[in-house]
This record gives C-alpha cells, structure tokens and sequence, in this order.
C-alpha cells in the first residue's frame, strides 16, 4: 500500500533542482594545460598553445586527454600535470582552470576594449 506524504514541506520539494545541485556539486572541474612559449627576448607569454584538457574530481584523481591523441594521464593531483608538458627549451606549461567567459573574469578586458 501506497501512503501519501502529509505537510506542506515536502509538498515543495523540487526534485529537478535537487537533481541539478546535486550534479552542479559533484562535478569535476575542468582545465586546460597550456604551454606558453618564449618570445626572442625569453619572455613567456606571447605565444601560447592548448596542449591537454583535463578534470579533477573531488577526492583530488586528475585525468588528462592530449589535444591530438595520445595516451592519456591519471594522476593523483593537478600540480602534477605541468611536469609532463612543456618540458623543452623556451617553453613552460602551466594550468588554466575553466571559469568565466573571459568577457565576465575580473581584471581581463573585453576583446578590442582598451587595456587599462
């Protein structure tokens, strides 16, 4: 036999926005390895490639498929990452986590707005 709840609280529980947060919380966060190159001056930052994506999940495991192809990586945290990128002369690699559109990141100006 089937019993109806009784009281108003759970008549306003909303399982589509549960179901949403409990994704929303759970998710893993994702981030691109870049690898920035030296200018002639051996300046970094002028020239810069995606060479990975990668997510870290909760309990800190890192996976991380190469732009291309490649065998991917599973480490035990995103600081280890850069180490396996951009290891050769006149380059580093470094870790750019996902957020924002640049439009809406604080202290980035919009593309073609004067930088400040």
């Amino acid at each position: 036999m089937t019993v109806s709840p009784q009281g108003s609280a759970l008549d306003s529980f909303d399982f589509e926005r549960e179901l949403y947060e409990l994704v929303h919380d759970t998710a893993p966060r994702l981030f691109a390895v870049v690898v920035e190159y030296r200018d002639g001056e051996g300046e970094l930052g002028r020239d810069a490639a995606v060479v990975a994506w990668g997510l870290a999940h909760e309990d800190g495991l890192v996976e991380v498929a190469r732009v291309g192809g490649g065998g991917g990586l599973r480490l035990a945290a995103p600081e280890n990452v850069a180490r396996y990128f951009g290891r050769g002369e006149g380059c580093a690699s470094r870790v750019v986590w996902l957020g924002p559109k640049v439009s809406e990141a604080p202290g980035v100006p919009e593309v073609g707005a004067p930088a400040a």
